[in-house]
């Protein structure tokens, strides 16, 4: 490995670049100062260039840094991949762990994708070398281009607004902040060079059997053709829907303070049938406009899934659970505010994942299904 030149030592366009991804840090990551990331590297050219952009800055905002790469054993090269994405690290001066991940043995274990499987493992696993590490958060390299493609990949699903804007730049429930989602890949790539760091190229990120890659492969190319702005469109709309996703949450907090829901846990009910649940009652949802209320069926829905099912699986039991479909979801809560307003009563409407709302005088029961 080459000798790392200093920010000061760069190429002007490049230290601007780290100082881009520097003042994201600090405005819209609310980065503090000492923080201590977990630094997800895979030996790719994203993550490589997030380990030394950070490594770079860490000085500035005094920053402690470790990483972890995962095999997931997908691969017959995965092994060289770790080696170097630990040589990497090792010349920017980071700790690097590596961890094996059976990637095909818990996708047919759980009946999933190997795709989903293992973003499954790697983000458990990326969680306990946070633990184990005490750090503050855990750092991944996506950049705009990958914001375009989750945008596409939410539209699919069937996401609702502020959600269609994309993946959040922080995520403080899995404690996860992505400092490149504004950076373009051509200047990480860029720098990289300038630093005569080289990466390893996925080949899986050629084929088209995932959806991603068909999406990132076939789809984005026609729709830059259309609109060669489209990923810096993206990134306003991203910048919009975080507004609004400000605004919806405050909105919401406020109307909770004034009109709690109540939590039913399992034991609490004289028929267990279902598991836990969440009474939203009359006077909350009388209060809030159609919009307001279905954005808070979704906020009753996520928060079942992410504290109540226990996990099939030690790998994943630092994860939230999955909530149900988009698609199958909205169109279900849809239909429980037309028969709120209606005034109908006694009525169930089963959401997928098991789960249930029960509208009853006014109010509304969310149910999680019994583990």
């Amino acid at each position: 490995m080459t000798q790392i030149p200093s920010l000061q030592n760069l190429p002007r366009t490049s230290a601007l670049l780290c100082l881009e991804v520097e003042r994201f840090c600090l405005r819209q990551l609310g980065l503090t100062r000492g923080s201590h990331l977990v630094v997800a590297i895979s030996g790719g050219a994203d993550s490589t260039a997030l380990a030394l952009i950070l490594s770079l800055l860490a000085p500035r905002l005094d920053l402690h840094l470790s990483a972890l790469s995962i095999n997931h054993g997908l691969r017959p090269e995965a092994e060289d991949d770790a080696s170097h994405a630990q040589a990497v690290c090792h010349a920017l001066g980071i700790q690097c762990s590596v961890r094996k991940a059976d990637v095909k043995g818990f996708a047919a274990k759980h009946h999933m994708g190997e795709e989903e499987a293992g973003r499954s493992i790697r983000y458990s696993l990326l969680e306990k070398e946070r633990l184990t590490q005490h750090a503050h958060f855990i750092a991944l390299g996506h950049h705009r281009e990958d914001l375009s493609e989750d945008v596409l990949l939410r539209l699919i699903r069937g996401a609702g607004w502020p959600s269609l804007g994309g993946m959040p730049a922080r995520d403080d429930k899995r404690h996860l902040l992505r400092p490149l989602l504004t950076c373009c890949p051509d200047d990480l790539k860029q720098l990289l060079m300038q630093c005569e760091l080289s990466w390893h190229e996925d080949a899986s990120n050629q084929s088209t059997q995932y959806r991603r890659n068909r999406l990132r492969l076939q789809v984005l190319p026609l729709l830059r053709a259309e609109n060669p702005a489209l990923d810096r469109s993206m990134g306003h709309m991203w910048q919009l829907a975080g507004m609004d996703r400000d605004y919806w949450e405050k909105l919401l907090n406020d109307a909770l303070l004034a009109h709690p829901w109540q939590e039913i846990k399992q034991e609490q009910k004289e028929c267990p049938a279902t598991g836990k649940s969440i009474l939203l009652p009359r006077s909350l949802l009388r209060a809030l406009h159609p919009a307001a209320r279905l954005r808070l069926y979704m906020r009753a829905v996520q928060h079942l899934c992410a504290g109540g099912l226990p996990s099939a699986d030690a790998a994943t039991s630092a994860l939230p659970q999955p909530a149900p479909s988009s698609q199958g979801r909205a169109s279900t809560l849809l239909a429980l505010d037309e028969a709120l307003m209606q005034g109908r009563g006694n009525s169930r409407f089963q959401l997928p994942g098991g789960f249930e709302a029960y509208l009853k005088g006014g109010a509304i029961t969310f149910s999680q299904p019994v583990s």
